[in-house]
């Protein structure tokens, strides 16, 4: 494992609970300072699946709770309702996942730069530099966590238009009720935060045109010209706040790595791909990765393992990661409706939207009485899923309104399910059929969700239901 940030550290951790043999390079003593301190609501289920939830609440920090946003031409004040996400410092917050790691059972070899990197018939051997001298590692299997800088290299195709992120820390900034300031401008969005240490960061997110013939002071400049120019950060440059560290400029841009996986290395984090800063999901992006990467891993390595089946699905958990990112984000750049004819805004809402679903409005009590079937277009396929700890194929429901084949919903196998749709017996019995093998509420869910996005139709006319049917109240649908 090289690297050992939010996505190599629980990838240790996975590997090295479920068995495996880790070792992790580092080239940084931690905590290390790093950009990207909000972390997204979605984090604390993985957290808690990597055992390391309760340190990272004790660590006590902020709760994104409120943010102030100006995306249109009024501010506004956003509260979050449901669990909120939080305000790091990245150099303790991954900190804490590296000891996690190393908890788990997890080697780790920090002020360590990987150097060389050859694979052979024995596998991979890695040399490493430290305070101690040089060493030589070998290796099975090879992870590669360096982010943007990537040791394995690749080719790299960019999924955005270039992006630069313009930062610094600031000291002074008064304090206030809203821990996130979000704003708009025509030439890009500034994004800022509260941090644990007291400073504040503060980034401006521009397109690379804007500052590629400016020298470092004229980069600055800029930079500091849009928070003069802004509502919700012209306190920085106006009132008695001041730069706690030096200005930096870095890259933003969106893209995808060409080859993520093979049967002896797999990337994760920003060496698999990258995604819009605008989402404020990026740990916890790198953390999926690490998680899904941890069940091909497993199955590569495992002597009765599927291969392939772990390769495709890792691949195909990448492409939908990256179209899903794309959509969601320019959705989000449409929304600022007062800069759409301006180039920044108007390149980046210009993502094709999502297939909609165009069959005609129909309801689960309409097609109780009916024998139902699959809908032309929805096929049940082959596809690779995490069962348990590795990768095994499933036949799993293909449609074109899907964004990727469905086998698992709410926890629960579909095909086995679907193929009771027969043509002796309406929905309705089979419902009831479904009712005794799952839990309460379930099988009315599950039905809901296939008849609300036109996976089932009728093939005869109603006929009485003769089985009466419980309703449940429904569970919650697992993201296909």
């Amino acid at each position: 494992m090289i690297g050992g940030g939010p996505a190599g550290a629980p990838l240790a951790s996975r590997l090295a609970t479920l068995g495996h043999d880790v070792v992790v390079l580092e080239r940084h003593a931690f905590p290390r300072s790093h950009v990207g301190e909000s972390v997204s609501p979605g984090v604390w289920p993985l957290l808690e699946l990597l055992g390391a939830r309760a340190a990272v609440e004790a660590a006590g920090f902020p709760r994104s709770v409120r943010a102030r946003v100006r995306w249109d031409e009024r501010e506004r004040l956003h509260s979050t309702v449901a669990q909120p996400g939080i305000t790091v410092d990245r150099g303790a917050f991954d900190q804490l996942l590296l000891i996690n790691a190393r908890s788990a059972g997890a080697t780790v070899f920090q002020n360590a730069t990987a150097r060389r990197c050859t694979l052979d018939a024995d596998g991979w051997k890695v040399e490493i530099a430290t305070a101690d001298g040089t060493r030589v590692i070998r290796a099975r299997f090879l992870a590669d966590a360096t982010g943007r800088r990537r040791v394995l290299r690749g080719i790299r195709r960019h999924t955005s238009v270039r992006t630069v992120a313009l930062h610094a820390c600031w000291r002074g900034v008064r304090a206030e009720e809203a821990q996130t300031r979000i704003e708009a401008r025509p030439e890009g969005w500034l994004w800022g935060a509260h941090l644990p240490s007291g400073t504040f960061r503060a980034m401006a997110f521009v397109d690379l045109e804007l500052v590629r013939r400016r020298d470092a002071r004229g980069i600055e400049r800029l930079y500091r010209s849009l928070l003069a120019d802004s509502s919700l950060f012209d306190d920085l440059v106006a009132g008695e706040a001041r730069l706690e560290d030096r200005f930096r400029a870095c890259d933003a841009t969106c893209y995808t790595d060409e080859n993520p996986i093979g049967d002896t290395f797999v990337k994760v984090g920003e060496a698999c791909f990258a995604i819009d800063p605008l989402s404020s999901s990026g740990v916890q992006t790198a953390i999926q990765t690490a998680v899904a990467a941890s069940a091909a891993i497993r199955s590569i390595v495992a002597e009765d393992g599927d291969t392939s089946a772990a390769m495709q699905y890792y691949r195909e958990l990448q492409e939908h990661s990256v179209r899903s990112h794309a959509r969601l984000t320019a959705r989000a750049y449409r929304d600022c409706e007062q800069y759409t004819e301006e180039p920044f805004w108007r390149r980046r809402a210009a993502q094709e939207p999502a297939v909609r679903p165009s069959h005609p409005p129909t309801t689960l009590a309409d097609l109780l009485p009916a024998r139902v079937r699959l809908t032309r277009d929805a096929t049940l396929v082959p596809s690779p899923c995490v069962v348990g700890d590795r990768v095994e194929l499933r036949r799993a429901l293909s449609h074109p309104t899907l964004s990727r084949p469905v086998a698992y919903l709410g926890g629960v196998e579909l095909a086995p399910l679907l193929d009771r749709l027969t043509d002796d017996r309406a929905l309705g019995d089979v419902l009831t059929g479904w009712e005794r093998i799952l839990a309460s509420g379930a099988a009315v869910s599950i039905a809901g969700w296939l008849v609300q996005r036109g996976l089932i139709e009728a093939v005869a006319a109603p006929r009485c239901h003769s089985t009466p049917l419980q309703h449940g109240s429904g569970l919650p649908l697992a993201k296909h």
